[in-house]
């Protein structure tokens, strides 16, 4: 028999075994669900069943100790009624089942060698129960022990509580659990049903008038009364259906004109194919650039949207902390009337949430930088490209980079070395994004060497760029005695969002767009590295043919 691949497996078959989105949607909410579930009504009431009996262990412990201390004391002064009164201690409990008092007699043989030890009850409470000296803990008792050695008795006392209130408690958080894990799973089950519908239902919606189209049918409108991203692709497909209507139309009409004229000449047949070839080449290049547009447009209003509340978010985060520093001032002041103690706790709690307001800031600028990096992908480039001379060029940005350098950075020797063999030498440039990229370059040199000084005093950092020049290439080195990048980093170095940088520090779109805008300039970008030892980034443009 020959085995299944699934190349051979029919394609309704094949469909029906993926994943749909909806399906996707229910096993995540389960997944969350059952997770959830699983910690309230298992692991939770099981930490907190063991608190309890753990206390309710030394509470009983305690009480014993605290007896034994009592008969110690009265035996010791040989004032037996302070024994009954040690042992009254703990007579009111509810949960007591008897306390006693044993005497531990030592019974040497006749020889004198040996002996053994003989537990006898000296008193007990109630006075008519019958206790097991050897008597140990089980689910309905807590036995404790506690030891009593005076010149004239040498025992232990026995305490035995009840563990009917642990029982109850233990009952009322299972009770309590399983209510809340029905909760959630209710909830669950409800958000589940809600994001079902809002997303999967519109999606499949426009899936089936997408096949519809790619069949033919330039009727299909999609209706979509929601106003997020996907009621917005939603009017895009009706826009780019429209226009294949349209596109069409114009198509049969001109095929049409093009038919009657082939009737007339059959000499235009050749130039007519010809027309209408191009015209359907025309039509898919239409196509494609107007799904582009469109594609562009959403994620351009997306970043539009994103920048705004991001920047209320540090805004609101900065304020915050202002009026935080002037709560704690006014805190501090002499007509602040509360207790010490209150007085304390809410500097200390002012303190804690200045903390987090920060942590908001600087999250919230992370985002901001990883959301503007984004827009400078999405913004047109510069198609003009100008010829410099690329050691002129170099030098300008430095010049620039160093009047603009950060303050962290002003104790690092930037040191500039130009190849003698590219003296006006011409490359094909475009200035800014030329610039944004050592700009990149430059700022991530600058933070390995900071980085590095802060872990040695002794370190003497040094950042060069250097100019070179193989003859069909100009080269431009940015070398580092830094902290250096491991094989593995380099391997994902020029990925979109990966960066060796903290979250707060990094946005991990400085190298990709570098990368972009040199391929941009038909060349090409590299990096030589060892950890804690340098690295070396390359960047080779081709000469232009006036430097040729």
């Amino acid at each position: 028999m020959l085995a299944t691949t699934p190349a051979s497996l029919p394609l309704s078959l094949l469909r029906h075994l993926r994943l749909t989105v909806k399906t996707k949607i229910w096993m995540t909410v389960t997944t969350i669900v059952l997770l959830f579930s699983f910690f309230v009504l298992f692991y939770l009431p099981a930490i907190q069943e063991r608190t309890l009996l753990n206390n309710f262990n030394k509470d009983v412990q305690n009480h014993a100790n605290t007896v034994a201390l009592g008969v110690k004391i009265a035996m010791t002064e040989q004032n037996f009624q302070g024994v009954q009164t040690a042992m009254d201690f703990v007579k009111q409990d509810p949960l007591l089942r008897f306390v006693s008092l044993i005497q531990i007699d030592t019974i040497w043989n006749t020889n004198h060698t040996s002996y053994k030890q003989v537990k006898n009850i000296f008193k007990t409470y109630p006075d008519k129960k019958k206790v097991d000296v050897n008597v140990a803990s089980n689910d309905s008792v807590v036995v404790k022990h506690a030891s009593i050695n005076t010149p004239t008795m040498q025992g232990e006392i026995v305490l035995a509580f009840s563990t009917k209130e642990i029982i109850q408690s233990r009952k009322q958080i299972r009770a309590t659990s399983l209510f809340f894990s029905f909760l959630v799973f209710s909830i669950g089950i409800l958000i589940g049903f809600v994001l079902a519908r809002n997303i999967s239902v519109p999606i499949l919606k426009l899936r089936d008038a997408a096949t519809k189209v790619g069949r033919g049918d330039l009727t299909q409108q999609v209706v979509n009364k929601s106003h997020d991203e996907i009621g917005e692709l939603g009017l895009v497909f009706n826009k780019m259906v429209t226009d294949l209507a349209t596109a069409r139309q114009e198509l049969e009409s001109r095929t049409s004109e093009l038919i009657t004229e082939k009737r007339k000449s059959d000499d235009l047949l050749d130039g007519l194919k010809q027309t209408l070839a191009d015209l359907k080449a025309t039509q898919e290049q239409l196509i494609r650039q107007e799904k582009l547009a469109s594609v562009g447009q959403l994620t351009k209003g997306l970043v539009d949207r994103l920048l705004n509340p991001l920047s209320y978010v540090s805004n609101f985060a900065a304020v915050s902390i202002e009026l935080l520093q002037e709560s704690q001032e006014l805190l501090t002041t002499d007509s602040y009337t509360t207790s010490e103690h209150s007085h304390r706790e809410a500097l200390a709690l002012l303190s804690l949430t200045e903390g987090n307001i920060e942590k908001i800031q600087e999250h919230g600028s992370s985002l901001t930088r990883i959301v503007r990096s984004m827009d400078k992908l999405l913004q047109n480039k510069s198609e003009i490209f100008i010829e410099s001379d690329i050691n002129n060029f170099v030098e300008t940005q430095l010049s620039n980079y160093r009047i603009n350098m950060d303050k962290n950075y002003r104790d690092i020797s930037l040191e500039l070395i130009q190849d003698s063999a590219l003296i006006c030498a011409m490359v094909r440039i475009l200035p800014t994004e030329m610039a944004l990229a050592l700009s990149n370059l430059l700022n991530n040199a600058m933070y390995a060497l900071h980085e590095k000084a802060l872990r040695d005093s002794s370190f003497n950092p040094k950042l060069i760029v250097e100019t070179r020049n193989d003859g069909k290439y100009a080269a431009i080195l940015i070398k580092d005695n830094g902290t250096g990048i491991s094989e593995v980093e380099q391997q994902q170095l020029f990925s979109p969002f990966f960066t060796t940088k903290p979250t707060s520090k990094g946005t991990g779109l400085g190298l990709f767009l570098s990368q972009d805008i040199v391929k941009t300039h038909k060349g090409t970008i590299s990096v030589d590295s060892e950890p804690d030892a340098y690295t070396t980034f390359t960047i080779q443009l081709p000469l232009s043919d006036a430097a040729a």
